[in-house]
């Protein structure tokens, strides 16, 4: 017997007063008519009442789930959530055989091996919950795939029934909160806030959007500082559920001195024996800044334009998220130097050399950094900078522009008053320096008068030796000691946390204030926010005495100012510490103490070349981390043997190839002697991840995978499989039929592993170890994806996640719309007001309103072009292309780690398409030919192994 809808029960156990009537929808609310066939239950409470009620879908649904908005006419109805009800439809083309006992041993071994049937989800029935106020009748709205109006009676407060619905919502709302945040990949703080905000008023527990992992593992000092270093989105997640939770965790009176910083060693820098050729430009960087350097102001303006094609940030030129945060376009308008067209054609002219320097690259928040430029006409330059920065001193509210004296030097400040735009301009000599950081614009005038520089520490002496400025990068990056030391000082650990801890007070006054509206309690400050239960107890109680205040329309932090443009980490004064804090850095300060001793400079290098006969251009990469001490890396720079001269030569037909040279006694296989492991994919259609479910469907998909693996000389892993599963007698070929179907051949001291044999025998007059030109550990090559059938399969998860990151973001609107009460066509400025970020579609489309009849809701232009298929996802149009396909002509990367260095050089292919002349005019590019092989040079930098003793004879 089909049973009651749950909630079809619920309400003829608590609602004994005539049914209401689900109504059609009009647009003459005198014809909404009380309802008699559905039930409800609608309880007026403090502080708001519930409503719950059930709505059966019509049949016929093609198995996507429903896109529904609530609304009411008086605006009482407030925090709705939409729970959609399904049944699962099993779509199996198997034939299922009579068993005698269903769910039995045989039958659930039988269901493991072919593999679940496919099923889906159909929406039956949608339950809409939601709180309200007042105590007459409710008048709802369902708009989006489903339209009607309901005309609910008030039950007066029942505490059993009150609470009951209440719980029922409330895990309704926790749970469309998860998925809703599941799908994208947004900041979750509108989310977080408000299961923080209800929870709390609604005397409910506090959800947590991402339940902890009882399998995690408790994070080493390295990762954590590493984590706070990165700014990663993790952290700030984390550090705001800590504020909406306990505001007060850390707090405690300034009572402590700042602790010291770490006793660092000094690296043993070998002796230079001749003089080396050192930019002037270097002579005026303080040692503890990062060093970009551009060489020429045409190397800046291709790595401007690069940049430009993916937004400004070059991370989305593989995966293009949901989000961006603009942080280049923060830097131009906080430095108040932004290209233009006139500089982009002449600044070669004006200019000869120029650096991006600083003491650390927080973009999104606010970074000490500045521009350094090395003028060839310098009163032009300066005269022309003069006069933007009065332009945007006259254009821009609340903007000042004045004189300071700095080192007895005369510096231009540009300014307002929440630094959304803070530059300082410093002039000496031939150099002028741009900078958002006060502290920078005092070092530089300091190193100017004599104190040390970057060009005159031994570590940088050694590292343009190995980089000479002769080569000519178009980018050269050296990330000193001194820098990585200040990282780690007290004064960025402790400001790093505050700092974060204050973004996410501004963030929930944001949103807060948003809901506070939404309920009728416009332009509250804090105090009331908290009164109200918008804001937990002690909110803005913090250690450093900083508050959020109202500028405008904006919440700003007393001591940084706003989100995106905080005072600059160098120029926070930091004298005391909490005890908390002090406590959690001591911890810091010993893990690097005892277990690093030294941080090691990086050095990286990009040189641009021409591809003869080609419309691609090659782009050499040099990266070398020298000093280096692999055991500071743990088990990671344990796994690879002695550098060597020896490569496994691979079939030409490989899309991908990797190999490594493997120490013997590393975790991943323990063999007698270090070996040679490589691996090829083919050009293939991978299956589908949803159509590996399953033992047998899963083997299928892996035979079907045209890879092989295989290992020189022979390690022994096969002979090592538990109950003899390796050991097989090879026919005269050398060919062994193993388990599953799986192909082992031998020969010499080769084997090699694949379901295909026809891959192997391939393969096999192609395998060979041969003298390399260079000495390597791990080589990595990578052919062009463009029209092959990986690119398909790449393809199509390029555009599913894009797909549901798309429609997150439409969801996230939807929310802002919903629980925040934001007007529809202001929802977009809003959200990305809320999250100072640029939402944008990954599909590449705009985000739009699109109105039909009376509904309206958000949607992509991008969206109409996908292909509906059977299993209910999208497939993407014939002309789409993950956006790194189009421009990626193949890569090939060396790694070769030495006692005392790491190395990484490569080349990568790109094939950009040209940029509009009309946008962007630029001076064409005359690009020399890649004339040596750039994978000699760490062997000349740090030498070689010169021979390779050929191993011992084993089994794979």
């Amino acid at each position: 017997m089909p049973s009651l809808p749950f909630w079809t029960v619920l309400g003829i156990l608590i609602v004994p007063q005539a049914p209401g009537v689900i109504g059609q929808d009009s647009r003459d609310r005198g014809n909404v008519a009380e309802a008699q066939s559905n039930r409800y239950e609608a309880i007026s409470g403090e502080p708001f009442g519930v409503l719950v009620t059930e709505i059966p879908l019509q049949p016929g649904q093609d198995g996507t789930l429903p896109r529904i908005l609530v609304s009411d006419a008086d605006d009482r109805v407030f925090y709705p959530v939409v729970s959609v009800k399904t049944v699962e439809v099993v779509v199996d083309n198997q034939p299922r055989r009579d068993v005698r006992r269903p769910g039995g041993l045989i039958d659930r071994v039988r269901n493991a091996l072919r593999g679940e049937p496919e099923k889906r989800q159909m929406p039956v029935a949608i339950t809409v919950a939601a709180l309200f106020r007042g105590n007459q009748p409710l008048e709802l709205r369902l708009s989006g795939d489903i339209n009607q109006r309901l005309r609910l009676k008030v039950t007066p407060h029942a505490p059993a029934a009150h609470s009951r619905a209440a719980t029922n919502w409330w895990r309704m709302y926790v749970e469309r909160a998860r998925e809703d945040t599941a799908e994208s990949d947004c900041p979750k703080l509108v989310h977080r806030y408000l299961l923080s905000m209800l929870a709390r008023r609604m005397g409910f527990p506090t959800a947590d959007l991402d339940p902890p992992d009882p399998n995690d593992k408790p994070q080493s000092e390295m990762l954590k500082t590493l984590s706070l270093l990165a700014g990663i989105e993790s952290l700030r997640e984390q550090t705001l559920e800590n504020v909406l939770v306990n505001p007060g965790q850390s707090q405690g009176e300034e009572e402590y001195p700042l602790p010291d910083a770490p006793v660092w060693n000094q690296s043993q820098v070998p002796v230079i024996q001749h003089q080396v050729a050192i930019e002037s430009i270097a002579t005026r960087v303080p040692p503890e800044c990062f060093y970009l350097r551009f060489g020429s102001f045409q190397n800046y303006v291709w790595f401007q334009d690069f940049s430009e094609r993916f937004g400004g940030d070059i991370g989305q030129a593989v995966l293009m998220r949901g989000f961006n945060h603009e942080a280049s376009a923060r830097m131009e308008r906080m430095l108040a130097a932004k290209m233009t067209t006139l500089a982009k054609l002449f600044g070669d002219r004006v200019i000869r050399d120029m650096a991006v320097v600083g003491s650390d690259l927080y973009l999104k928040e606010g970074a000490s950094l500045g521009v350094i430029f090395h003028a060839a006409n310098v009163g032009l330059l300066a005269s022309s900078i003069d006069s933007d920065r009065k332009s945007v001193a006259s254009g821009t509210t609340d903007a000042s522009l004045s004189q300071l004296t700095i080192a007895g030097r005369n510096v231009s400040l540009l300014s307002t008053p929440d630094n959304r735009v803070r530059s300082f301009m410093v002039r000496d000599g031939d150099y002028l320096f741009i900078t958002t950081s006060q502290h920078l614009a005092t070092r530089f005038l300091q190193v100017a008068d004599g104190d040390r520089a970057l060009s005159t520490i031994p570590e940088f002496q050694l590292a343009r030796t190995w980089m000479p400025d002769s080569q000519d990068y178009s980018i050269f990056a050296y990330l000193s000691p001194q820098f990585f030391h200040r990282l780690v000082s007290p004064q960025y650990q402790i400001e790093l946390s505050r700092r974060l801890e204050a973004i996410a007070h501004l963030e929930i006054a944001e949103v807060a204030s948003r809901a506070a509206d939404a309920e009728g309690h416009p332009a509250m400050d804090l105090a009331a926010l908290e009164q109200f239960g918008f804001l937990p107890p002690g909110f803005d109680e913090r250690v450093d005495g900083a508050r959020v205040i109202r500028i405008g329309d904006e919440w700003v932090d007393s001591l940084r100012g706003a989100r995106g443009s905080f005072l600059p980490i160098a120029d926070v004064q930091l004298v005391a510490t909490s005890r908390f804090e002090a406590e959690r850095y001591a911890a810091v300060s010993k893990y690097y103490v005892e277990k690093w001793r030294h941080m090691d400079p990086i050095l990286i290098g990009l040189r641009r070349f021409q591809t003869p006969g080609e419309t691609a251009e090659t782009i050499a990469i040099e990266g070398y981390l020298a000093p280096f001490e692999p055991e500071k890396y743990g088990w990671i720079g344990k796994q690879l043997a002695a550098p060597t001269p020896i490569e496994i030569h691979q079939p030409a037909s490989d899309k991908a190839s990797i190999q490594l040279h493997v120490r013997g006694d590393a975790g991943l296989a323990q063999a007698n002697a270090d070996y040679y492991l490589f691996a090829g994919v083919k050009d293939m259609l991978p299956p589908d991840a949803e159509e590996t479910k399953g033992l047998i469907k899963t083997l299928q998909a892996l035979q079907a995978t045209p890879a092989y693996l295989g290992a020189w000389p022979k390690p022994g892993i096969v002979e090592k499989l538990p109950l003899g599963l390796g050991i097989a007698r090879p026919d005269a070929a050398g060919f062994t039929r193993m388990l599953a179907g799986l192909w082992r051949w031998e020969a010499g001291d080769f084997s090699v592993l694949s379901f295909d044999r026809s891959i192997i025998e391939e393969a096999i007059p192609q395998l060979a170890p041969v003298q390399s030109a260079d000495v390597a550990q791990a080589r990595l090559q990578v052919a062009s994806l463009d029209g092959t059938l990986l690119a398909q399969w790449i393809n199509r998860l390029w555009y599913q996640r894009g797909w549901q990151a798309s429609h997150a973001n439409t969801q996230l609107l939807d929310t802002v719309h919903q629980q925040l009460k934001v007007p529809q066509e202001s929802c977009m400025q809003v959200t990305q007001s809320i999250l100072d970020v640029k939402l944008q579609c990954p599909l590449g489309g705009a985000y739009e309103i699109q109105y039909s009849g009376d509904n309206s809701w958000w949607t992509s232009t991008a969206w109409s072009k996908g292909v509906l298929q059977s299993d209910g996802r999208y497939a993407p149009p014939e002309d789409y292309s993950a956006p790194w396909i189009q421009w990626f002509r193949g890569a090939k990367i060396h790694v070769t780690q030495q006692d005392d260095s790491l190395s990484v050089v490569g080349n990568i292919k790109l094939d950009m398409p040209p940029i509009d002349s009309t946008k962007f005019p630029t001076q064409p590019s005359v690009l020399p030919q890649l004339d040596f092989d750039i994978f000699q040079l760490p062997m000349k930098l740090f030498g070689g192994t010169a021979s390779e003793q050929k191993s011992q004879s084993r089994g794979f």
